[in-house]
């Protein structure tokens, strides 16, 4: 059972995490790649985001997620603009299926 209020201020926590700019996931659809391929386009994104961050890009790359089943490479970019990921990602050459804002939700204990 929750305490008085606690509700209300996870709400408030949410929409706090709603208004926040800036978080993007990139996805890749990566048909039958191998471990080293995977390491090599990893590579690529971190080398273009560090030469896009020595321009003060504001883009940083938080990390990327490997879904083998469905062939996908999902990977989490924080920025001052959407222009800005793309640009970073389209300098990697590594080509990707879509841009989209993300919104990170509290984590809540139970």
């Amino acid at each position: 059972m929750s305490e008085p209020g606690q509700d209300a201020d996870v709400r408030a926590a949410g929409a706090a995490y709603l208004r926040a700019p800036g978080l993007f996931v990139v996805e890749r659809r990566l048909p039958k790649v191998s471990d080293h391929q995977l390491t090599m386009l990893q590579a690529a994104l971190t080398s273009a985001v560090s030469r896009f961050s020595a321009r003060d890009a504001g883009v940083r790359l938080v990390g990327s997620i490997f879904l083998a089943r469905q062939e996908r490479l999902l990977s989490l970019f924080t920025a001052g603009s959407l222009e800005a990921v793309r640009a970073v990602n389209e300098a990697s050459l590594v080509p990707f299926a879509s841009i989209e804002p993300a919104v990170e939700l509290p984590h809540t204990d139970r």
